[in-house]
């Protein structure tokens, strides 16, 4: 079965004007390790299984899973059903943040999806919820975010199928090594279709949670969403799953199955913090954040470091080696007068996260255009305005909506580029967001951010609004960018290089100008 686990580990810290955000993004990789941790062989387990997980990042302990599949009669039709949660506590540059992740889907025998409900809680954020039902080869799908609730429909196909199918369809008869099986499914989070591969290797041993030696298979899984990333899964001579891990920020994410009474044991998570081991120690560079050009030198030992690295206007990226690339990042200043170029519509329309039309974020746009005119001086007046009036910096939220920034006006990077990136739709300037490095002065180190891009003069404009600074210079190292569309997977894919690459990447200070 694979109950629903995104979760968001959102890390960040303030360095006087600067909030610099770590985003740790579990995305599909915990999905799978805790399908696979509840899967077994054993056909008599066929209703009201209840099967439980602890969930450790490296050596420490940091949250649960439970998942429960129970049978129910319906109209004389057998549906199953399965409820999933996860809960995960971690330290964020000292403070705590909890995550809730829910999930319930119902399908038929034949493993035909008939509806699920998905919801992540991060208080003290409003819940995200997204209800989807099946009907004549159409999935409607109702999501609410920051209390709002918006409604669309698209294209269903019946070979995607539901949990209960795949675990019956991977155990049923059981895996054996050297053989790989694959299937589609449907990926609630990212709402869209996903093509899984298991591959089993051989039998070795490995410990349980206990510390015991148990003889297991070990399985490889992976899916096309996020292909770079690779769950290992290690199961016994029946089926039953022992261990789950994937590398994660230079160490691993890991699950064990284990009883109730453990998995509900006190956790030691609160005291991890993630974000103090993943930045990055440079040189000290002088005014970073006003030079107009820095080469660095990206190091990521054992993979293509190109691979994580945009190339655009402000950043170019050279292969050097197959683990080093040289990146060129150049201060990119607006046009005073920009000519109306046009660019897509998907940077200009609302959406569920940059809610462009929400009343709160036009009258913030149109207090910080006030009656300004002329695109690049909205653009950086708004820039301005975000930085002034977001000053509660509240860690304890992962993203919030532009639409619940505009009330609360509090948050790090990811809501200042959010509201920003809002702002300037409700004036028809193009905008999206970006995530990558930012070079945090007082440290001398790099750390995981998000900022805003403006389109003015036929050009993306990078703009900080955590910073304020009128643009930005060169201190800034991107990673992804997004419209952050509806029709896109969920935004927080964009985080997914962050994963990758933080907690083993190196970089250098080629030069400076």
């Amino acid at each position: 079965m694979i109950p629903h686990a995104l979760i968001r580990l959102l890390s960040r810290f303030r360095n006087h004007q600067v909030a610099t955000r770590l985003s740790l993004v579990v995305l599909a990789a915990l999905t799978m390790q805790l399908w696979l941790a509840t899967a077994s062989a054993d056909e008599k387990k066929t209703q009201d299984e209840d099967s439980w997980q602890v969930i450790y990042i490296g050596k420490d302990r940091v949250g649960y899973a439970r998942t429960v599949q129970r049978e129910t009669e319906v109209d004389g039709q057998t549906l199953i059903v399965m409820n999933s949660e996860s809960h995960m506590t971690l330290k964020r540059f000292g403070q705590t943040i909890r995550f809730i992740q829910v999930l319930q889907t119902t399908e038929t025998k034949d493993g035909d999806w008939l509806s699920f409900v998905s919801e992540m809680r991060n208080p003290p954020a409003k819940p995200n919820r997204t209800v989807g039902t099946i009907k004549d080869n159409k999935l409607t799908l109702e999501e609410t975010i920051n209390g709002r609730t918006s409604k669309r429909t698209i294209d269903w196909s019946r070979d995607l199928k539901a949990p209960g199918y795949q675990d019956r369809m991977l155990m049923d008869p059981p895996i054996k090594p050297g053989e790989t099986r694959k299937f589609r499914t449907f990926e609630t989070q990212f709402k869209q279709p996903t093509d899984i591969k298991v591959k089993a290797d051989d039998y070795r041993n490995v410990k349980n949670h206990e510390g015991k030696n148990i003889k297991a298979l070990k399985l490889a899984m992976t899916q096309s969403i996020l292909p770079q990333m690779t769950v290992t899964v290690y199961m016994d001579e029946k089926g039953n799953s022992i261990k789950t891990e994937t590398p994660f920020l230079g160490t691993s994410l890991v699950t064990f199955t284990v009883p109730k009474e453990v998995a509900l044991e006190e956790i030691a998570g609160s005291e991890l913090d993630l974000a103090v081991g993943t930045l990055i120690e440079v040189p000290r560079i002088e005014n970073a954040h006003s030079r107009k050009k820095v080469v660095y030198r990206v190091i990521t030992p054992d993979e293509d470091a190109t691979k994580y690295l945009v190339t655009g206007e402000s950043q170019k990226v050279r292969k050097v080696s197959e683990e080093v690339a040289e990146v060129t990042v150049i201060s990119l200043r607006p046009d005073a007068n920009p000519r109306n170029v046009k660019t897509d519509d998907e940077f200009l329309e609302s959406s569920r996260f940059l809610q462009s039309k929400d009343s709160e974020v036009v009258r913030h746009a149109d207090r910080a255009a006030g009656g300004e005119v002329n695109a690049t001086k909205i653009a950086l007046k708004m820039e301005k305005y975000v930085r002034d009036k977001i000053t509660e910096k509240n860690f304890s939220t992962a993203m919030a909506s532009a639409g619940e920034v505009a009330r609360s006006l509090e948050g790090d990077c990811t809501e200042h580029a959010c509201l920003l990136a809002a702002m300037l739709r409700a004036k028809r300037i193009p905008s999206r967001v970006a995530v990558g490095m930012v070079y945090v002065d007082r440290l001398s180190k790099f750390g995981g951010h998000m900022w805003t891009e403006a389109y003015l003069g036929g050009k993306w404009i990078p703009l900080d609004a955590t910073l304020g600074k009128g643009g930005i210079g060169a201190g800034h190292i991107k990673l992804a960018q997004s419209s952050f569309s509806d029709d896109e997977p969920s935004p927080m894919t964009t985080f997914v290089p962050l994963i990758n690459i933080l907690g083993k990447m190196k970089i250098e200070v080629v030069s400076v100008e």
